[in-house]
C-alpha cells in the first residue's frame, strides 16, 4: 500500500509540474542582436543573430530589407535546402497592417480584408507590405572585405533573423507552431517600442493612430499603454497603474513622447515581462 500511494505521489508531482510549467518566449534584440529562449525570468539558452537592413527602423512594407518589430507567432516549421529550417512568422501582424493604413500604404477595403484574414489565422500574403519573414540558418554573420580588410556582417538578411546553423538546431527543441516571438530594439525610447506592441483602437488615414494595450505584473496589479499619434507630429504615451481595480499612478509622456520620469525602469519593466501583454477592450474603430 505505501508503495502504491509513493507511485502515486511521485506521477501526481509529475503531472502537476508538467500542468504548471511555463511556456517559453523567444525574445528578440536587434540593437544586441540577440535571441533569448525564455521561461518567466529565466533565459533558458541566448544565440547571436544576423539581421536585415541596418537600421534604426522596423519592417515596413516588400523590399525595404528591414527586420520588422513586434509581437508575431510561429506559423510553420520546415525544412530549409539553403537555411537548414525556415521558422515563419506571421509578419504583417494587424499592428503592422493599422500602422501601414494610417500612413496610406494600404487602403481601407485592402485593410478590412486582411483584418479579417488575420482573425482567421491565415497568413497575409502577396501584398505590399512583404511577407515571408521568419528565423533561419545559414550564420549570424558573413565575412566580407571592407577597405582591405575582413569585417563581420550581422546585416546580411533581407528581413529575417539568421542563426548559426548548430544554434538554430538547439533552438528547434524549444520551439512550436503558435509560439509567440517578440522583437524589439531596446536601445528605442520606451514611446517607439511600444508603438510596434499596441493592439490598434483608432485609426484615419493621415490623421491620427491610436493604440493601446495591458501588462499584468501580478494578479492585483496591472499598468495600461494608450498611445496617440497625429499626422502633425504630435506623440502621447499614457501609461496608467492599476492596483485591485483602483487608479494608483498615471505617468505621461510630453508632446515628442519623451517619457521625463521612469524612462529606463518602465523600459525594463516592459522588456522582462512582455509574456504578460494583454489586448486591449475597445474595439478598432475606423
Amino acid at each position: 500500500m505505501r508503495k502504491f500511494l509513493a507511485l502515486l505521489l511521485f506521477y501526481l508531482i509529475i503531472f502537476l509540474f508538467s500542468f504548471s510549467k511555463a511556456e517559453t518566449i523567444i525574445l528578440i534584440d536587434k540593437s544586441r542582436k540577440t535571441l533569448e529562449i525564455k521561461e518567466k525570468e529565466k533565459i533558458i539558452a541566448e544565440y547571436e543573430i544576423g539581421l536585415g537592413l541596418e537600421s534604426t527602423l522596423p519592417k515596413e512594407k516588400r523590399g525595404d530589407f528591414l527586420t520588422p518589430e513586434g509581437i508575431f507567432k510561429i506559423v510553420n516549421i520546415k525544412a530549409s535546402e539553403e537555411y537548414k529550417y525556415f521558422l515563419e512568422l506571421n509578419y504583417p501582424n494587424l499592428n503592422d497592417l493599422a500602422l501601414a493604413y494610417y500612413k496610406g500604404i494600404i487602403e481601407k477595403e485592402k485593410f478590412i480584408k486582411w483584418m479579417k484574414m488575420l482573425e482567421n489565422n491565415k497568413i497575409v500574403e502577396d501584398n505590399l507590405l512583404g511577407g515571408r519573414i521568419g528565423i533561419h540558418g545559414g550564420g549570424a554573420f558573413k565575412w566580407e572585405k571592407k577597405n582591405g580588410k575582413l569585417y563581420k556582417n550581422y546585416h546580411w538578411t533581407k528581413g529575417c533573423i539568421a542563426l548559426d546553423n548548430k544554434d538554430l538546431l538547439e533552438l528547434l527543441k524549444y520551439t512550436k507552431n503558435g509560439q509567440k516571438v517578440f522583437i524589439l530594439n531596446s536601445q528605442k525610447k520606451l514611446y517607439d517600442i511600444i508603438k510596434k506592441f499596441v493592439y490598434p483602437t483608432k485609426i484615419k488615414p493621415f490623421e491620427i493612430f491610436e493604440g493601446e494595450l495591458y501588462l499584468k505584473l501580478n494578479e492585483d496589479t496591472y499598468l495600461n499603454f494608450h498611445l496617440i499619434e497625429n499626422y502633425q507630429g504630435f506623440k502621447k504615451l499614457i501609461i496608467k497603474k492599476w492596483v485591485r481595480g483602483a487608479l494608483k499612478e498615471k505617468i505621461e509622456s510630453d508632446e515628442s513622447g519623451n517619457i521625463l520620469k521612469k524612462e529606463e525602469d518602465l523600459k525594463k519593466l516592459f522588456i522582462e515581462n512582455l509574456e504578460n501583454l494583454l489586448k486591449p477592450y475597445k474595439q478598432l474603430e475606423i
